[in-house]
């Protein structure tokens, strides 16, 4: 019998009911924070959205359902200047397997040509608006979780392109559910200076907030700490505030609510929860079922990590003032009021009154707790942490007081063949240039899963060179009951504890350690304990290991996972640090052959019209026209950019004076107009300092030679020269 089609509001419903078809209509636009729904921390600034909120409309959907996304790409080029991304988009529901669909992964240039803005004209792989796409829960490997989407372009989730993606079991539901979606806000799309904490979108700034120069953005992007200092927050007044904080309503106090916690983090930014005079008990991670871990004070997560908590609610509770949901973070791992930030929701009780002029002040006062606690999933950046952790099963003592590592929970389930059917093992080392085994990942024209054959003219081997970039692709059979494991080792003491997703299916963690530093964990030294047992061979775990999609890898130590490879398809696998994947932190998991895959409608062998953006740099475009906002650029020595316009009505003028910028003073210039493009180069450094140039369009001056275009056009643009941008979109 065929299932009936279903609106998106009535597929989340009690999941008692037979299967349904879930159809949900996705527009993507570039808009500005001060419309309702993606206010964000009050400030106004550019956004990315779907359906006009932020985060995007939550996918509720039951075990059994179909799901159907269309997605619409309505982005314009003012987006394009905001973050240097292109103006195509794709969507990827984070820990869904696709098994049935690889091609619906939503990876552009891994698993599809990119999605280009509505209206436009596209070849037959340029996939136009609306694009198709989902899952079914069954078919596709996706068992009831918590799970979550966003775009795989760019910046684009950084700037509020991501939402909720829930799956719930059949039958009666055992909890009350609420959602927390967790995301720090930036300064602007342009400028990577964290300023704000939104949960479920919404945020306050006080009356200070974060600043900080160029270097120490670039630094804070790189995983290695940035500090920032405070300036005066222009939009902060007590008494008119544009936001309020997430309200999190208990209507039936004593019951047991379930909060799917979610980790939209965009860069290396892990974050901490706790709930005031409440503990809770952690029961799933990343969409699986664990053992539960009780009496938890803290819980971290770092970008794309999901876990699911339960909270005995309080019969009897405080009057007046509700509780508060804590948040908290920092950029700075050895210094952390170098840079950090907190939120709070309320968690509001009947009766309780919220005090809505409340804001967390810069110091994070009430956020340092100093009684013992039990916190699950610490960044692992601390060998004495590390080492006097709370091992399994002691874990399950409720008076056991420290910090639980992913190492030591267990899984509900047993996986059987998860120790005897080994295809292979791969060594992956992280270094200070944010690559895997110092290569950086580029990626092909035809996108991986439509090529047959298979292109490997620029594919990696084993005699590539380090630091050099080329597509990273890993391949493994195709092989029902089989596993493949990879030992991720992250050498450098003091880095980012990356976290690293893999697309198309889960691994399972059977391994982890961290050194202190009188050893350099290196990928020699880990082979060597593995493979010859030097000082002692590498503990592993096979009852019941933790299933997961997104882990932390220690600092001078490693991780050991085992992948099914029972998913044929083609599957990036990433550091999942916005600006780490963007520059080339990722390679190609690849199971099977083109004749395995799935690639439906998709056209095999047709290159997309939108080429691969490189890794670390290279051509860069500013789209040129009135009405955009000004655009602002970092950029290699040597970079050619490039001011793209459509009409005949514009001009660039070339290294202004600063106040010349400022001011739109364009005396003693060309004001012709001119059919673009116009190029320039980024000049060689030379010895000296970064550099900063100045442009704008020259045409219409006044009396006072002041641009039209330029001052009320918007048509003007910073570029930075530095030596160590690694990718085109401006850091300050």
């Amino acid at each position: 019998m065929e299932v009936p089609k279903t609106t998106s509001e009535q597929c989340d419903r009690p999941c008692t009911d037979s299967p349904r078809n879930c159809v949900f209509d996705f527009k993507l636009e570039m808009l500005t924070s001060d419309n309702d729904g993606m206010r964000a921390d009050g400030r106004v600034r550019s956004v990315l959205a779907y359906n006009r909120q932020i985060p995007g409309p939550p996918i509720v959907i039951c075990e059994g359902d179909t799901l159907v996304v269309k997605l619409t790409n309505n982005i314009n080029g003012n987006m394009t200047n905001m973050d240097g991304s292109s103006d195509v988009t794709t969507l990827h529901f984070h820990g869904i397997r696709e098994k049935t669909r690889p091609w619906s992964d939503g990876v552009p240039f891994v698993s599809q040509c990119p999605i280009t803005p509505e209206g436009q004209s596209h070849p037959k792989n340029e996939n136009p608006s609306p694009f198709p796409y989902g899952f079914n829960t069954d078919k596709d490997g996706a068992p009831p979780g918590t799970y979550w989407y966003h775009s795989h372009v760019g910046a684009q989730r950084t700037n509020g392109a991501y939402g909720a993606l829930i799956i719930k079991e059949k039958g009666k539901d055992t909890y009350i559910d609420k959602i927390l979606v967790l995301q720090e806000w930036y300064e602007s799309s342009t400028n990577q200076v964290p300023v704000s904490i939104l949960i479920n979108g919404n945020g306050r700034t006080g009356e200070y907030i974060n600043t900080g120069e160029d270097a120490e953005i670039t630094k804070h992007l790189k995983g290695k700490g940035g500090s920032f200092q405070l300036k005066k927050n222009k939009y902060f007044d007590r008494n008119n505030f544009k936001t309020n904080y997430e309200e999190c309503i208990i209507n039936e106090p004593g019951k047991t609510y379930r909060f799917r916690v979610i980790g939209a983090i965009s860069q290396n930014f892990p974050l901490r929860l706790s709930i005031d005079d409440h503990k809770f008990t952690a029961i799933a991670m990343d969409s699986r079922n664990i053992e539960p871990v009780p009496d938890l004070t803290d819980l971290w997560l770092a970008a794309g990590e999901r876990y699911d908590i339960v909270v005995q609610t309080k019969a009897k509770y405080k009057s007046f003032l509700p509780y508060m949901i804590r948040v908290f973070g920092y950029t700075n791992q050895h210094n952390h009021a170098a840079g950090s930030l907190c939120t709070i929701a309320w968690l509001l009780y009947p009766g309780q009154t919220i005090d809505y002029k409340h804001v967390t002040d810069s110091a994070c006062t009430g956020f340092h707790p100093s009684s013992p606690l039990r916190t699950l999933n610490p960044v692992p950046n601390n060998y004495k942490a590390w080492n006097n952790r709370i091992k399994y099963p002691h874990l399950k003592n409720s008076s056991k007081t420290g910090d639980i590592f992913i190492t030591d929970l267990r899984a509900k389930i047993q996986e059987p063949t998860i120790k005897t059917n080994l295809a292979d093992t791969q060594y992956i080392e992280f270094d200070g240039n944010i690559t895997f085994n110092g290569l950086r990942m580029t990626y092909p024209r035809v996108p991986f899963l439509l090529q047959n054959p298979a292109d490997e003219t620029d594919r990696c081997t084993t005699k590539t060179p380090a630091n050099y970039s080329c597509q990273n692709v890993l391949q493994e059979p195709w092989a029902k009951d089989h596993w493949a494991e990879i030992v991720l080792v992250n050498k450098n003491d003091g880095a980012a504890s990356h976290p690293i997703h893999q697309h198309g299916g889960w691994y399972w963690v059977v391994g982890e350690d961290k050194y202190d530093n009188s050893i350099t964990a290196n990928r020699d030294f880990i082979m060597d304990k593995d493979q010859k047992c030097l000082g002692g061979c590498l503990p592993q775990n096979f009852i019941n290991p933790p299933a997961k999609d997104t882990i932390q890898v220690p600092p001078n130590g490693y991780v050991i996972l085992r992948t099914p490879l029972d998913n044929p398809g083609t599957w990036i696998f990433h550091c999942h640090i916005n600006y780490h994947v963007t520059i080339g932190m990722a390679m190609v998991l690849q199971i099977g052959e083109p004749e395995d895959w799935c690639t439906k409608h998709l056209h095999q062998n047709v290159p997309c019209k939108t080429p691969p953006p490189p890794p670390g740099g290279g051509p860069t475009t500013i789209h040129w026209f009135l009405g955009m906002e000004n655009a602002e650029r970092c950029v290699n020595p040597g970079t050619e950019v490039t001011f793209n316009w459509v009409t005949d009505d514009h001009n660039v003028i070339k290294e202004l004076t600063e106040a010349q910028y400022d001011s739109c003073n364009v005396t003693g210039y060309d004001h012709a107009h001119y059919v673009g493009n116009a190029n320039w180069t980024a000049p060689m450094l030379n010895g000296h300092g970064p550099e900063t140039f100045y442009f704008a369009c020259g045409r219409f001056p006044n009396a006072t030679g002041i641009g039209d275009h330029c001052y009320n056009g918007g048509m003007k643009a910073k570029i930075h020269v530095r030596s160590d941008c690694t990718i085109s979109v401006c850091t300050a």
